[in-house]
């Protein structure tokens, strides 16, 4: 399997919220996003917790890989949910999370937020995951366009996080994924500099994954780089 995986503070952020982990040495091969928010650095915590509950519980699971999926989210947004209300400091922090395993020719995936997934081919890229925000809900009623979407004054503004409640709604998803396909993973600090389209040629045109993965962060940081920039991109 051929992975590259990066993170960049972008062109306007002091600091990375951003987290991710690839662990694909065992029989599981495991990739995760998560974009943190809060104050004080909760953030990058809530976004680093997220990844390392969920990652944990994940490789200690047993049984229907869908249900493992959404118990370690579900834990790691009951985990970050108690330790913000424990320190006044990090009240209100929480993360979007993205977490990828594949089987076989499945991908399984765990949503919460909006960062994404996508399915790429050299015909087509395919979002799979929805995003949970006020822009997201605007663009699937259709009463705004993408391209609207990308600059809306309330992009930023999420309907579901990790930590952010006592209880969270985890969307499952499995998808068939074929041999020579891609699967991107990444948080908004590049969907919200970059076309999708232009995803699409960048990683269809690049020579390897590495390659693909370095210029995408170099377009969205060339396009502004107004957020935290995070991709994992991986080949079946």
């Amino acid at each position: 399997m051929e992975y590259a995986a990066l993170t960049d503070v972008g062109m306007r952020r002091h600091n990375n919220e951003d987290s991710y982990i690839v662990n694909v040495s065992g029989n599981d091969k495991i990739f995760i996003v998560a974009d943190g928010m809060g104050g004080h650095n909760a953030g990058e915590i809530a976004s680093l917790e997220a990844c390392r509950i969920t990652e944990s519980f994940v490789l200690e699971g047993k049984g229907n890989i869908d249900d493992v999926l959404r118990d370690g989210v579900v834990k790691a947004n009951r985990d970050i949910y108690v330790r913000s209300c424990e320190n006044d400091a990090m009240k209100g922090m929480g993360t979007t999370i993205d977490v990828c395993v594949i089987d076989g020719n499945k991908l399984h995936i765990a949503h919460v937020g909006d960062s994404r997934v996508y399915i790429v081919n050299n015909e087509s890229i395919r979002r799979v995951t929805r995003d949970h925000s006020i822009v997201g809900m605007m663009l699937e009623e259709g009463s705004i366009t993408e391209e609207e979407a990308r600059v809306h004054p309330q992009r930023n503004y999420i309907t579901r996080a990790v930590g952010s409640s006592a209880n969270i709604e985890v969307d499952i998803i499995c998808e068939e994924i074929h041999s020579g396909e891609w699967v991107l993973m990444c948080t908004d600090g590049l969907t919200n500099m970059i076309e999708r389209e232009v995803l699409h040629s960048v990683i269809k045109n690049s020579d390897s994954v590495d390659d693909a993965a370095e210029e995408l962060v170099r377009r969205a940081k060339e396009n502004g780089g107004d957020d935290n920039i995070t991709v994992i991109l991986f080949r079946v």
